[in-house]
């Protein structure tokens, strides 16, 4: 059965407290214990989910999120670029899901259903701990054995127009919702974050927030632009980019961080979703890197070096720092 953790001491503790919330609710979801959820929700708790619709009330969005648990199923539910933010006795968090559901097939195949998506969620510590204050999820793409999730709204019917996004970056992005800088962070995570806020920033088409990643004169190549030079040009022609692929998402994970002073380095391995067999569904298989150097400005960290390898990488092959 999960486990919600209690009062928080200190602020390292209070980042620690959230995660291990936002983590419990998923391990049960991905067990099918969804009936031990409720009590990480304060009584008031509004709850979007775009493919399942709305609820109100801690009982009502646990009921909601019985529909993200398959009993019998293999179910893997990764959380991925996960961020939060605190302010006072409020906390704010955007993360990644990346979803695998289906059943083992013949020689060790699996027909699954993959999908991945977004979440906003807010916190209020109570007497009794952190809570889940409102909680918010878009489906961003979807593959495979549709039957997995019968009960999901995954396409628009004909004639009908798409249904207003859950999840609005400009309204309800943490690095928006909450003071910045973050106090009570290491270096290491400070630095790491800038790859999430990359991201986030591009996936969600919230270039202002993308700017902010990049020093003035950073230099970056990725495919298929090539080298750039300046934050300009890089932020420019990812917004053409991000513009043509609205479904657009870079996960990644085990992030190599290394810091001297106001310099920085870090390794990033993108997770590129590909159909699993029961021996790769929980191997750690990248299918790109990111080489990034970082420098701060103004209290902030950001990339003045970036560069992107296409090309499948396991975790073995990654470098060493710290791993985040």
């Amino acid at each position: 059965m999960a486990a919600f953790p209690n009062d928080v001491e200190s602020t390292a503790a209070d980042y620690s407290a959230v995660s291990l919330l936002f983590s419990a609710v998923h391990t049960a979801m991905e067990s099918g214990e969804t009936h031990v959820v409720e009590d990480a929700f304060l009584p008031h708790t509004q709850a979007a989910i775009s493919q399942l619709g709305s609820a109100s009330g801690a009982n009502g969005v646990a009921s909601l999120l019985q529909h993200m648990a398959f009993p019998g199923k293999l179910v893997r539910y990764r959380i991925v670029n996960p961020y939060i933010a605190i302010d006072n006795d409020r906390a704010s968090q955007s993360a990644y899901l990346l979803g695998t559901v289906g059943t083992e097939a013949t020689n060790g195949g699996i027909d699954a259903f993959l999908f991945g998506g977004h979440y906003v969620a807010t916190y209020q510590q109570t007497a009794a701990g952190w809570r889940i204050a409102d909680l918010r999820f878009q489906l961003d793409w979807n593959h495979g054995d549709r039957r997995h999730v019968s009960g999901w709204t995954l396409d628009k019917g004909p004639g009908r127009t798409n249904p207003s996004p859950v999840i609005v970056s400009e309204l309800d992005a943490p690095w928006r919702a909450t003071r910045q800088p973050q106090p009570g962070k290491t270096e290491a995570q400070l630095v790491a974050e800038v790859c999430i806020r990359y991201a986030w920033g591009l996936d969600q088409a919230d270039f202002s927030l993308l700017a902010t990643a990049f020093t003035d004169n950073a230099v970056a190549e990725m495919v298929p632009f090539g080298p750039m030079s300046g934050r300009r040009e890089i932020v420019g022609r990812l917004k053409d980019l991000r513009n043509g692929q609205p479904y657009m998402q870079h996960a990644a994970s085990d992030f190599v961080v290394n810091v001297r002073g106001d310099r920085a380095t870090m390794q990033i391995h993108r997770i590129v979703p590909f159909m699993p067999t029961m021996e790769t569904l929980d191997a750690p298989i990248f299918g790109a890197r990111y080489e990034g150097r970082l420098r701060l400005e103004d209290g902030v960290w950001k990339f003045e070096w970036l560069q992107y390898f296409p090309g499948w990488i396991s975790l073995a092959e990654a470098g060493e720092g710290d791993r985040r």
